[in-house]
């Protein structure tokens, strides 16, 4: 049977339960009006009332529950953090959760210490134990939503640690890139200038007889094509690199362009003995560089032609809607060699890199280049490939050009 003194602590406990029942109400826009004046919590002005006191009614409750006897530790720690993640979801900074609970464990303890002041009869050992039970509800809230804060925090902070090593695994893998691609390229070099040398002494001792002359003197010609071919992209790579490639924007019937360029091919693709076909409107008229997307399509439709050894070369060009138009080139050569068998590859302003294509050796730098234009002209690239089966390249280009 409870004893005269446990029936007042009880009564007394009740009281203090009910008494802060009725000024919830209060303690909320107190709390949100101390932070709204507040300088540094400048995230408060972006939340509602409800999203302001999120768990904090629960918790308060929950704290009623405890003084009366019943274990809520737990759940409150649940909600804390909960809190916490609320907070971080709009946008607080970590001070800012900090300085708000703060606010809001002062005020409770002023809420107690007007009740004791209402109710001066109430047993100051038992007053002692409930601003104990405060402190460490206040401690609970606190560190519950701070720490789940502070862990969101290191869980970002170790995302973007892996992102900044992964851009710079990219980084480094594009300088392995580069510098194999320079360094076929230079092997090219001497060995095209080393045939144009060795032709050129063949010619100096003098050849009797027409035919080698003749040979002689279409491997300098080849030979001094192909050199004066890899310096031209070099150089081309180079101001790409540097920025200094500039840009010509004006309205251009891209039909027509690359009915011509493809007409201009024909006797290339005949000398190899493939079909070169073209598929598109006459005439689409658009805002580009001229320029720059007529070298796009020559880097392409010559690797193509190059490297196919039988079969077709397709040039397609259509209007996508009414802000994009595309032009593709595709071929049935031997593909780009790649691990997997299989490569998609897109390069621009809005790419996403869904897979990494190597290109055919001595083709590289012109790859390089179509890239480095597409980027220029704010086309997106779209590589697909299979060995074997052949190579698609689609480009996306907008029609009226955005300053």
């Amino acid at each position: 049977m409870m004893t005269s003194s446990s029936t007042v602590e009880s009564n007394s406990l009740i009281r203090l339960a009910t008494y802060l029942a009725t000024r919830r109400e209060a303690l909320f826009i107190n709390w949100q009006m101390a932070c709204k004046v507040e300088p540094a919590l400048k995230g408060v002005a972006r939340l509602s009332r409800q999203e302001f006191t999120s768990n904090v009614p629960l918790m308060l409750t929950m704290l009623e529950q405890r003084l009366l006897g019943q274990d809520q530790e737990v759940q409150v720690s649940l909600l804390a953090a909960d809190h916490g993640l609320h907070r971080w979801q709009k946008g607080y900074t970590l001070a800012e959760l900090s300085m708000e609970m703060q606010y809001l464990g002062r005020l409770l303890l002023e809420e107690l210490r007007v009740f004791w002041q209402l109710y001066p009869s109430t047993d100051s050992r038992l007053m002692t134990s409930v601003y104990e039970h405060f402190a460490a509800f206040n401690n609970q809230i606190s560190t519950g939503s701070v720490g789940q804060y502070a862990e969101l925090h290191r869980i970002a902070a170790s995302s973007r640690v892996e992102a900044l090593e992964k851009a710079l695994a990219e980084l480094n893998e594009a300088s392995l890139q580069r510098n194999e691609l320079l360094r076929h390229s230079s092997h090219d070099l001497r060995g095209g200038f080393g045939a144009i040398e060795g032709a050129a002494s063949l010619l100096e001792m003098g050849i009797e007889s027409e035919q080698e002359r003749k040979q002689m003197l279409e491997m300098l010609l080849r030979n001094l094509t192909n050199c004066r071919l890899l310096v031209t992209q070099l150089m081309d790579l180079a101001r790409l690199e540097a920025g200094q490639e500039s840009l010509n924007i004006q309205p251009v019937d891209a039909g027509l362009l690359l009915t011509n360029l493809v007409v201009g091919y024909q006797p290339l693709a005949n000398k190899n003995g493939l079909l070169l076909k073209a598929d598109g409107p006459a005439s689409l008229v658009v805002e580009c560089d001229p320029v720059h997307l007529q070298r796009i399509i020559q880097n392409l439709v010559l690797n193509a032609l190059k490297y196919t050894p039988t079969g077709w070369v397709a040039v397609f060009w259509t209007r996508e809607n009414e802000d994009y138009w595309l032009v593709s080139i595709q071929d049935s050569g031997p593909g780009l060699p790649t691990k997997a068998g299989w490569c998609a590859q897109t390069v621009g302003p809005t790419a996403h890199v869904s897979g990494l294509c190597s290109p055919h050796k001595g083709e590289g730098l012109g790859l390089s280049i179509v890239k480095g234009l597409c980027e220029l002209l704010r086309a997106n690239l779209e590589i697909e490939s299979k060995p074997g089966e052949g190579t698609l390249f689609r480009i996306r280009l907008a029609i009226r050009w955005q300053p």
